[in-house]
């Protein structure tokens, strides 16, 4: 029987997000590129990408590497503790990403953004009238 810890049963898919700022200044198709070396990495690590958001050029809080802008991109994923480790080790070896976090969704907030997306029901619909 396995061991259960603080980080969950070994194996168990856990919800990440990640939030990626690079350098405005090398063009799209880096940038894009960026984006799906960092798809792959989650995928080689038995992860699944849910969502990618772009956040757009945004003015960074301070200077970094002499620049004051900054091109956000969020992913949310789905994979096991290892995918962290690996997207570590790449964002660290890139050199045109400025700062990275990743950070663990908690079920909680994970099971709100669901209630969020489901449609509301409006009162007197269909479905209420047969409850």
């Amino acid at each position: 029987m396995s061991k259960k810890t603080r980080r969950g049963l070994p194996g168990q898919l856990r919800s990440y997000e990640t939030v990626v700022v690079v350098d405005p200044q090398i063009g799209d198709d880096v940038i894009k590129s960026i984006v799906e070396k960092t798809k792959e990495v989650i995928a080689g690590h038995n992860g699944t990408v849910t969502k990618v958001e772009d956040w757009g050029k945004r003015k960074l809080a301070y200077i970094i590497d002499k620049k004051t802008y900054g091109q956000y991109t969020c992913i949310e994923f789905e994979g096991p503790g290892e995918v962290v480790k690996g997207l570590t080790d790449y964002y660290h070896i890139s050199e045109n990403i400025l700062r990275h976090i990743t950070l663990l969704i908690d079920s909680r907030l994970r099971e709100e953004r669901k209630r969020e997306k489901a449609p509301a029901k409006e009162p007197g619909s269909q479905d209420e009238m047969f409850v």
